[in-house]
C-alpha cells in the first residue's frame, strides 16, 4: 500500500547536527544501526571526499537509458516507457543527475542507498525521492520486511514495495552493506590525529618542544623564580605572534630543541598514504584522482578506457539491476525491458577517430556539405542543390578518410627513435666495456621506446616499430658504434 501520496510531507526534513569522529568501530557486534560519523569522515576527509565525489559524479553524466531487447540481435531505445518519464522527472526539486549522484555517494560512504516511492495522484506516476541511509532502519532477518523511516524523532513505517533499496556485501549481516569507511577508519584515525598535531604545531609558533639547560655552577633557583622565568617564557615565546622572535638567554644557558622536523615525520607522504589507501579501496586508478607520481601521457589515456569497465562496470550493474527488480515492476509495460547506462558515450573516442571508423565501414561519407558547415557555424549554401546530398562513394567500399602526413609522421618517428638510442647509447657508454652487454636490458629499451612513441602512432604501431629496433641495432650501442641509419621504413 502507498504510505505518501505527496511531496508534501517530505519538505520539513531536520538539519541533523555535526558529529565528531571516533577511531572506534562503528557498528558494535557489526549491528545494521548507522552512526552519523561516516558524514563527518566525508566532510572532513579530503582524500575520501575525493573518491565518493569522482565517483557520483563519472556515474551521474553517462544518464540511464531504457531499452527493450526485440531479438538477440536488435533492441529499440524507449524514451516513453514510464520507467524513462519516472527517472527523467523524479521529483519537482530533484534532476535525473542529483538522483543518481545521491544515490552512487550513499552506495560509496555507506554502501547503502534508498529511493521513496511516492504514488502521486496522476495515473501512473511515481515520484523518486533520496532518503539519507542514517534516517533509515531495516528490519527481518535474511530479507527485508519493513523498512521505518526516523525523522525529527517520528518513525513512519514503510513496506519494503515502497522502498527501492540497494545495499552491498556484509559478511554478518544480510540486510545492511558495510561501508568501506570501516575498513578505512584506523587509517583515517591517524590522519586526523596527525592533523590535530600540525595544527598545535602552528598555534604554538611552528616551532618543536625543546629544553633549556643551565650550567652545573649556576645558582639554584627557587621554585618562585622557576614559574616567573616558564610564564615569562611562555608569554614572549609561545603562539603565532613569537614566530621569529630571538630569546635573550641568561646565565650560559643553551635551549635545545626536542624531536624532528615535519619533513623527517613525513607528514606529507602519511596524508598522501591515507587518500592512495581511499582511491585503491573504492578501485579507482590513482591518476584519475590526482595522484601522478607514475603517471604518463599514455597510462592515463588506457585508465579511462578502463574506468568504464574495470572500475565504474560493476557499479553500473549494481544499479541496473536494482532498479530493474525494484522499480521496473511498477510500469505496465515489462516484457523484454532492460535498462543500460550509457557507457559508449565516453569511450566512442575523438571526432577524428569516430569519423575514420565509421568512413572505413560505410565506405562513404556521412554528412552532407550543409551539414558539414553547420557543424562549423557557417550559413548554408543554399543555391547549392548538391549541398544537401551525401557525395558518392569514394575508393570503394572499405575506403577511409586520408591518414595523417604519413611523411611528416616518418620524421617524427625516425626523431624519437634517434633520441632513443643516443640515450642508451650515452648511458652505456659510461659502463666498461666488458659490462655493456650485461648493462643493456632489450625488454626494457622497447618497452621504453614504445611508451615513446605510443603518444604519435597509438600503442599497436608503437609497439611494431620498437620490436623493428632489432637486437643487432642495440649490439652496436654495446660496441659503441653508430646505430641509426636513417630508412624509409623506420615508422610503423
Amino acid at each position: 500500500m502507498a504510505i505518501i501520496r505527496g511531496y508534501g510531507g517530505l519538505q520539513s526534513v531536520s538539519t541533523r547536527p555535526t558529529v565528531s569522529f571516533s577511531s572506534q568501530p562503528v557498528m558494535p557486534s557489526w549491528s545494521y544501526v548507522y552512526t552519523e560519523a561516516y558524514a563527518a569522515i566525508y566532510a572532513t576527509q579530503p582524500g575520501v571526499r575525493k573518491c565518493v565525489d569522482f565517483l557520483g559524479r563519472n556515474i551521474a553524466q553517462l544518464g540511464l537509458h531504457i531499452f527493450r531487447r526485440v531479438s538477440d540481435t536488435d533492441r529499440v531505445r524507449l524514451t516513453d516507457h514510464d520507467l524513462s518519464r519516472w527517472l527523467a522527472d523524479p521529483n519537482p526539486y530533484t534532476t535525473t543527475y542529483r538522483l543518481i549522484e545521491g544515490l552512487v555517494c550513499d552506495l560509496a560512504l555507506y554502501f547503502n542507498a534508498y529511493w521513496l516511492k511516492v504514488r502521486l495522484t496522476a495515473p501512473d506516476r511515481i515520484g523518486l525521492v533520496r532518503i539519507p541511509p542514517p534516517e533509515m532502519r531495516v528490519e527481518g532477518s535474511l530479507l527485508p520486511s519493513r523498512f521505518v523511516w526516523c525523522t525529527q524523532g517520528e518513525e513512519t513505517p514503510l513496506d519494503p514495495s515502497e522502498v527501492v533499496y540497494f545495499n552491498g556485501y556484509n559478511p554478518q549481516n544480510a540486510l545492511m552493506g558495510l561501508s568501506p569507511i570501516e575498513t578505512l577508519r584506523r587509517l583515517l584515525a591517524e590522519d586526523i590525529a596527525a592533523q590535530e598535531n600540525r595544527a598545535e604545531y602552528w598555534r604554538k609558533g611552528a616551532r618543536f618542544g625543546g629544553v633549556i639547560e643551565r650550567p652545573l655552577a649556576a645558582p639554584r633557583w627557587t621554585p618562585t623564580q622557576k614559574d616567573s622565568f616558564r610564564s615569562q617564557w611562555g608569554a614572549k615565546y609561545q603562539g603565532p605572534d613569537s614566530v621569529g622572535g630571538t630569546p635573550v638567554l641568561e646565565e650560559g644557558m643553551t635551549y635545545k630543541a626536542l624531536g624532528g622536523s615535519y619533513r623527517d615525520s613525513e607528514y606529507t607522504a602519511a596524508r598522501k598514504l591515507s587518500g592512495e589507501e581511499a582511491a585503491s579501496l573504492w578501485h579507482i586508478p590513482l591518476p584519475l584522482v590526482g595522484y601522478l607520481d607514475h603517471a604518463t601521457f599514455s597510462n592515463i589515456r588506457e585508465q579511462h578506457k578502463q574506468l568504464y569497465s574495470d572500475c565504474l562496470g560493476p557499479w553500473l550493474e549494481m544499479i541496473q539491476a536494482g532498479v530493474e527488480k525494484q522499480l521496473l515492476p511498477e510500469s505496465r509495460d515489462t516484457a523484454g525491458i532492460y535498462t543500460e547506462f550509457n557507457i559508449a558515450e565516453k569511450l566512442k573516442g575523438s571526432f577524428e577517430e569516430q569519423a575514420n571508423a565509421l568512413r572505413a565501414l560505410v565506405g562513404r561519407p556521412l554528412m552532407t556539405a550543409n551539414e558539414g558547415r553547420a557543424r562549423l557555424n557557417l550559413p548554408e549554401m543554399k543555391n547549392d542543390a548538391s549541398a544537401d546530398e551525401i557525395a558518392p562513394q569514394q575508393g570503394g567500399p572499405a575506403a577511409a578518410m586520408p591518414a595523417p602526413d604519413d611523411v611528416a609522421t616518418g620524421q617524427q618517428t625516425a626523431a624519437v627513435v634517434r633520441a632513443h638510442l643516443s640515450r642508451h647509447a650515452a648511458r652505456l657508454a659510461k659502463y666498461p666495456a666488458e659490462e655493456r652487454a650485461e648493462a643493456l636490458n632489450v625488454g626494457r629499451c622497447i618497452n621504453e621506446l614504445t611508451d615513446d612513441l605510443r603518444p604519435l602512432l597509438g600503442h599497436s604501431a608503437a609497439l611494431a616499430c620498437a620490436v623493428r629496433v632489432t637486437d643487432h641495432t642495440y649490439q652496436l650501442l654495446v660496441e659503441g658504434r653508430e646505430a641509426f641509419a636513417d630508412r624509409e621504413d623506420t615508422h610503423a
